[in-house]
């Protein structure tokens, strides 16, 4: 692979990283394709509005801080560059930020998973599960952040990925559709960092007299902020992108493509 590709990455695929999927995604567009279930997304609305406003209701020790929700929008960031000076940009939609009043940051995503061991002895839920859930996503709630810190601004750019999305939009509407998303822009950037976290939501208890009524309790865990280091799993990341050949597939990926359909020598 060439040294100049511009790679995109999206902060969600470093969460349960595979290098053999992530290669066959990014240098020849293989990837499984999943089905978005319409449940998920509304309760993923219901969370988003529930913790606007006020950053105490995330937690009571999160103050001076109002949190926003920065549009279901997609947003591409300037190009950034690894530590081996490589260009990459980042691309993608978060849950929530926050705007302190210091003009400091906090990035916040959301998780509808389990956070703790229910009354019920049968419970297996361990306490190293729910650390092992940080750890994965601390990578996205860093890439959210260098795409916030970094958003793309220049209008040509942004014209182009409009009428990717509106293939058959014409002008005035194209310059229009641009400024409406500078605007945006303008609202949802951020700069230094403050405070990094993950909001786990899940159902309590439920109550049947009056139809289905489901009660969530949340726990917030912050997350270390640790930029350095996030550079450092970017540039191995693209090392493994630049290779000549994909990774090797794993036993444990949750991904069937490579089990049924993978053959490197098609890929010549």
């Amino acid at each position: 692979m060439t040294n100049n590709k511009e790679y995109i990455i999206n902060p969600s695929a470093l969460s349960y990283l595979c290098n053999h999927c992530a290669y066959l995604k990014q240098n020849y567009n293989l990837q499984n394709q999943s089905i978005s279930a319409g449940i998920t997304s509304t309760l993923d609305g219901i969370e988003k509005n529930y913790f606007l406003g006020d950053s105490k209701k995330i937690d009571s020790s999160i103050t001076g801080g109002r949190t926003i929700d920065p549009y279901n929008n997609t947003f591409f960031s300037k190009i950034l560059f690894d530590k081996k000076n490589r260009p990459y940009r980042i691309k993608g939609k978060g849950d929530a930020i926050i705007k302190f009043k210091d003009g400091s940051c906090g990035i916040i995503d959301y998780k509808t998973s389990k956070f703790k061991k229910n009354t019920n002895k049968s419970d297996s839920f361990k306490p190293e599960n729910l650390q092992r859930k940080v750890d994965e996503y601390n990578s996205q709630l860093h890439a959210y952040y260098f795409l916030y810190s970094n958003l793309e601004i220049d209008e040509s750019f942004l014209k182009a990925q409009y009428q990717k999305s509106w293939p058959r939009s014409q002008e005035p509407k194209i310059t229009q559709g641009v400024n409406r998303i500078l605007n945006k822009i303008k609202e949802i950037s951020v700069e230094k960092p403050k405070i990094f976290g993950l909001v786990f939501v899940y159902p309590e208890e439920a109550n049947f007299e009056n139809g289905i009524n489901v009660t969530f309790s949340h726990k917030f865990v912050k997350v270390k902020i640790n930029t350095e280091a996030f550079n450092k799993k970017i540039t191995n990341y693209l090392d493994m992108l630049y290779k000549d050949k994909p990774p090797s597939p794993p036993i444990n990926c949750g991904c069937n493509m490579h089990k049924f359909f993978y053959d490197p020598e098609k890929l010549k």
